[in-house]
């Protein structure tokens, strides 16, 4: 239906068809299913909106049951909205189904909560668009269910529709033997008066399955056509043409749910598990190697208490230096694990590694991904920057290394460096780091309001600065 049709010429044409169609068996065409009741009255949408204007606000919009649902769907009202709903096994899940205590275990509190008032009010309006974003787990389709029963309950047709299985079905319709098919399952998301999409992102990106989307949401962002959308990806790593319309200011609503204590695991920190076990601020000795002098020791104890304020309450940077084995790497582990125990989003990186991880995102092709992986290293709540200034010291190396500094430096995001230089020799020619951008990066480093330095100074750990000690003869080790 191009437009929106006057109401007395969508009534006329109810009127002059209803008459031959209660004339058809009525017990053949209950056995018939949706998609097999033809309709020419609405062309199979099974719904009119109809609104004074093409870009009317909901309040001015009336919904229309067509005729043809009586057959499709059963004459009560209710029933027929419930069918037309495709919630199925989701009808249990409802606004009173929602704690909203301050538990934290799957979702923070605070943003769950900013969501769930958000529902509560699309429901209510039934205008505009709602996105909620939000890793998996965190209640995005409980919260779009909700809406979707609430607004049967008050006898809103709506459709949910989850987006892979939309396109799995489209898929196998997608014949030219059975068009009509493919068009009835198009058609039911398109023109819905009020549509639900769920888990937006985890369909395959493929460009036929990009088209279909961008097709629907193009048409009901160009009506204005109620919609909510749901996405475990994050608003920056969607597509441009999505951004566009997901994040109209003036006609969507974004809400992003943060993770709670038990989503955050060890396993997605970049962190080895092994070490993580084993490197923990239990298993630090700030006693140092044999052989560690007073003023050793005190370094390791002050970096010990140093990394313990930092992991109880992040906030700026903490830059540990020191020579190779003194227990900086140590640290920065025990600091993961133990955000990790506090419910916060934390990554481990090897700089080498995350500069080699980013080269070979970086080419034809692989711009989105060379994007995520910088933007989840860059946005993440804390982050570890392992053995600075042993990465290869390139222009595009250093540039890199610049944009992230540059970003977290801005919005002072808790980061924790550990380098074999020490602060005030960070900027020598020695240090690698001397590209046009080394000033920057030095400026930003050497920044006392922000930069905590502790310098670890003491033997060697895996060499444990003793003699060998001499082997046992057999006549000492002999039973006797």
């Amino acid at each position: 239906m191009e437009g929106m049709e006057p109401l007395n010429e969508i009534l006329k044409r109810i009127d002059q068809t209803s008459s031959t169609e209660n004339t058809s068996n009525d017990s053949e065409l209950e056995e018939l299913t949706s998609s097999e009741v033809h309709c020419d009255i609405c062309d199979d949408k099974r719904w009119f909106v109809v609104a004074p204007k093409e870009n009317s606000p909901a309040s001015a919009r009336t919904v229309i049951p067509c005729k043809c649902q009586e057959r499709v769907w059963g004459v009560k009202s209710s029933d027929r909205i419930r069918q037309y709903s495709d919630l199925g096994p989701l009808e249990r899940l409802t606004f009173d189904a929602v704690e909203l205590g301050s538990s934290d275990t799957f979702s923070e509190p605070s943003s769950f909560r900013e969501a769930y008032h958000a529902a509560q009010r699309f429901v209510s309006d039934r205008q505009g668009w709602l996105v909620l974003s939000g890793p998996s787990g965190t209640g995005k389709t409980l919260l779009a269910a909700a809406v979707g029963n609430a607004l049967v309950e008050t006898n809103q047709p709506v459709r949910f529709v989850s987006v892979p299985d939309l396109l799995d079905h489209l898929r196998s319709a997608f014949d030219p033997a059975i068009g009509a098919q493919f068009d009835d399952i198009f058609l039911q998301a398109i023109e819905a008066p009020i549509l639900i999409l769920d888990d937006l992102g985890v369909q395959s990106g493929t460009a036929w399955a990009d088209e279909k989307l961008d097709q629907i949401l193009t048409h009901r962002y160009n009506r204005r056509l109620p919609t909510m959308v749901t996405t475990g990806q994050r608003f920056d790593e969607l597509n441009d043409r999505l951004r566009t319309r997901l994040g109209d200011p003036y006609f969507s609503k974004l809400v992003h749910i943060k993770s709670g204590s038990g989503t955050p695991d060890i396993r997605h920190s970049g962190l080895d598990i092994r070490l993580a076990e084993s490197m923990t601020f239990d298993s630090f000795t700030s006693k140092g190697a044999s052989g560690a002098s007073s003023a050793q020791k005190r370094s390791l104890s002050e970096a010990l208490e140093a990394a313990r304020v930092f992991a109880d309450h992040p906030a700026g940077w903490l830059y540990l230096a020191g020579p190779t084995g003194v227990g900086k790497t140590h640290l920065a582990a025990a600091i993961v694990g133990e955000s990790i125990q506090h419910g916060r989003n934390v990554l481990f990186k090897f700089i080498p590694n995350l500069l080699d991880d980013l080269r070979r995102s970086y080419g034809p092709g692989g711009e989105q991904s060379f994007d995520n992986i910088f933007a989840q290293v860059r946005d993440v709540d804390v982050l570890i920057l392992d053995d600075l200034g042993a990465e290869v010291s390139t222009a595009w190396a250093e540039e890199k290394l610049y944009q992230l500094i540059v970003h977290r430096h801005d919005a002072i995001m808790p980061t924790v460096f550990t380098s074999r230089i020490a602060l005030e020799t960070i900027g020598d020619p020695e240090s690698r780091i001397t590209s046009r951008y080394s000033e920057a990066i030095v400026s930003r480093l050497t920044d006392a309001k922000v930069v905590a330095e502790r310098y670890l100074s003491a033997p060697d750990f895996r060499h444990r600065g003793a003699s060998p000690r001499p082997r046992a003869t057999k006549k000492n080790t002999r039973r006797r």
